[in-house]
């Protein structure tokens, strides 16, 4: 199975989710400012412009290499990129795994549950996917908010699975299933 990039954007009145754009590089600065954001992301540690060009390129090669689609999430009203929502396939048949970022000026107003939401929804419905699964720390409570606000289930813990550089963290695991998805109307 391969993923491509949705026809059009998908939009829910308030956020876009769309392709990244080189004129995105002060989305990527800005997350290059959050250590947690580069500590569980390619986002460079330390940006320069070619780095957030590279940052860019290889959102652009997630479709084309067969891994999933990496998409900005973009103020409808001003275009501007916030963040990062990304569908990486499983080796799992009809699994994809759910990533996601957000600057830290685009925190605490919904933005990240409206992605995850979205593009969990257009995967179940369009793409073909069955399952989307997230896994995110224990300790990340903002995450898990915004999954279990996106429709998301909690399934369980996996001990010690996320590797970091220099740490391991155990993964709580959440789930939306096409079975379960509610399809609109």
């Amino acid at each position: 199975m391969t993923l491509a990039y949705p026809v059009v954007d998908l939009t829910d009145g308030a956020v876009r989710l769309r392709r990244w754009r080189e004129d995105d590089l002060g989305c990527v600065r800005a997350a290059a400012q959050d250590p947690r954001i580069v500590e569980a992301t390619t986002v460079p540690g330390v940006f320069s412009v070619d780095a957030g060009r590279a940052f860019i390129c290889r959102q652009w090669s997630r479709a084309d290499s067969g891994e999933g689609v990496s998409l900005a999430i973009a103020d409808v009203v001003n275009d501007r990129a916030v963040g990062l929502v990304v569908l990486m396939l499983r080796p799992q048949p009809g699994v994809a795994g759910l990533g996601y970022w957000l600057i830290p000026s685009a925190r605490g107003r919904g933005i990240a549950t409206r992605a995850a939401r979205l593009v969990s929804s257009w995967a179940l419905d369009v793409a073909g996917i069955m399952r989307v699964e997230a896994w995110v720390e224990p300790d990340n409570e903002a995450s898990r908010r915004v999954l279990t606000e996106a429709e998301f289930e909690q399934e369980g813990v996996l001990r010690s699975f996320l590797a970091f550089p220099g740490r391991r963290a155990d993964a709580v695991v959440f789930s939306r299933i096409r079975d379960s998805h509610p399809r609109e109307a």
